[in-house]
Formats: C-alpha cells, structure tokens, sequence
C-alpha cells in the first residue's frame, strides 16, 4: 500500500469498532457521522464530516466516505456563521469546512451543528484560558548525535485542569498534530520535569516505516499547548492509549473514543493556545 487510507489521521480510525471487544453487530445498520473539528484562539474553525465505515464486515465500503454537502454552521453566541467546504491539502481527509469570518476567542463559548440529508449532529465546546509555556529544552536521544526529544515548561498549570500538547516542525509538516501522549491532567505535572514532547503518529507517510517519534537535529520545531475541559480530555486519553498501544498505524483503534459530539461520533474543541517555537540543537 503506497499510502495510507485516508480516514486515518484521527478522523475515525476504528470509531466504528465497539466500545468492547464484545461490541454490537454492526451489520446493515446505517453508519453514524463523524465529526473532527476544532476552533483555535485567533483562528478560524476547521471542521471535517465523514461517514464511519464498518470494518468489522466481511469487506468495507469507503464510498461517499467523506461529506462534502453537509450544511456546518458555528454558533458564538446567537451568532451563527455558516461554513464553506473547500479542498485543502493540509488536512487528512482534504475536504474541510471552515469561515474567516469567526476566529476563535477565549471565554466564549461555541456550538457546532452538522446537518445532512438524513443526520443533524451538534456539539458545545467552551475556550478555557491556556497556560504560557515558559521554555522548550531539546534532550538528546540515547545512542543518536541527530535525534532529540523536547521537555516542555509551563506556567499556569492548574492541578484541576486538563491540557494537551501539539507540535508542528517546520518544513515537514502543515499543520500541528498531537504530540505522543501529550494528553495530561493538570494534577500529574511537574514544575521541575515538565512534560516529554515527541512527535505524535499520523497517517501521511508514503510508508510507516519512515516515520520516527523524535525531532532531527536543527530542526524547527513549534509546541503548543491546549487548555482542554473534562469531556475532551477523555477523548484524547483514549485516543493516546490506543495510539500507544497500537502495532499497526493502519488499524488503531480496537475500541471507540468518547465524544463529545450528539447524534454521531469524534470531537469538537475550542483550544485556547500557548505556543513556543525552538531550534532543536
């Protein structure tokens, strides 16, 4: 396989899979939507809407897979701002719907509806205020003079708060992506340890085998920390687990993630962002 199917960046993975082992037929049962969204503090919105595929079957069908005439509407407030669908590459699936009308703004409060001829899914999503990350440290990587983890230090970290890291290295990738069990309770951080920063698995290598959790050496490397809220946490939390888990980057999930999300599956978040960028040296 030359690349990876393309619903494999977080969109849905094995979302279809039950919540146990021992999970229901899914058998002619119509295939709920999958929503991957988020709003970012002084961005516009990036929402992706698929169909979940059953791959529990004899074989899987992939058509029609992605939901490119959904109506996607953010509301702030009793504001609504209607999203356009539009190709962009940086993104895995590339049909997204986003607006430049609406940047994301911290303290408010932002309810996403997804229609489509036969579902309506929606979901609420608050921006909490993100701690300040106060310095990155490149650490070398036992028996290599060119690959390097990051540790990361915060300020603000709240012991009833809950975070995530992501991380983009200039260069290679396009946008951020979750870094490797980068979802952490505020209660298990450490002022003096801060937190290990490698890269997080995504689906957009010509062959897995490429891929490596460390930063090369020179690389530049932006880290960014997310206040998350409990339900958010939760997702993630699972989706790090089976990440970790995971010996096969194809098929990940053996279970479902929790959501967030009404009438269908993924997840909605609003993140409010520190961020930082370094020289890994």
């Amino acid at each position: 396989m030359n690349r990876l199917l393309p619903f494999i960046g977080l969109t849905i993975l094995l979302l279809t899979a039950a919540c146990t082992d021992d999970g229901p037929d899914l058998t002619g049962l119509k295939m709920p939507l999958v929503v991957e969204g988020w709003i970012e503090e002084g961005m516009p919105p990036v929402v992706m809407v698929t169909h979940a595929v059953d791959l529990t079957g004899d074989s899987a069908s992939f058509d029609g897979f992605v939901e490119k005439w959904a109506r996607v509407s953010v509301y702030d407030g009793d504001t609504q701002y209607l999203l356009t669908g539009r190709v962009n590459k940086a993104y895995v699936p590339s049909f997204i719907y986003t607006s430049s009308r609406l940047h994301g703004r911290v303290g408010h409060s932002y309810r996403l509806v997804v229609e489509t001829e036969s579902d309506t899914v929606e979901a609420v999503a608050t921006m909490l205020p993100a701690p300040a990350i106060s310095r990155v440290e490149s650490v070398s990587v036992e028996g290599s003079d060119s690959l390097f983890s990051l540790r990361a230090y915060a300020d603000g970290i709240e012991p009833d708060g809950y975070y995530k890291f992501f991380s983009t290295t200039a260069g290679l990738e396009s946008r951020s992506y979750g870094t490797f069990l980068g979802t952490f309770a505020g209660s298990s951080y450490s002022d003096t340890e801060g937190w290990p920063i490698t890269r997080g698995i995504y689906s957009t290598y010509d062959d897995s085998r490429d891929f490596s959790h460390f930063y090369k050496l020179g690389s530049r490397v932006t880290v960014k920390l997310s206040a998350i809220d409990r339900q958010l946490y939760d997702f993630w939390s699972v989706y790090d687990s089976n990440i970790s888990l995971s010996q096969n980057l194809l098929f990940t999930f053996a279970a479902n993630c929790p959501t967030n999300v009404k009438g269908g599956l993924g997840y909605w978040a609003a993140y409010g962002t520190g961020r930082m960028t370094v020289r890994v040296e």
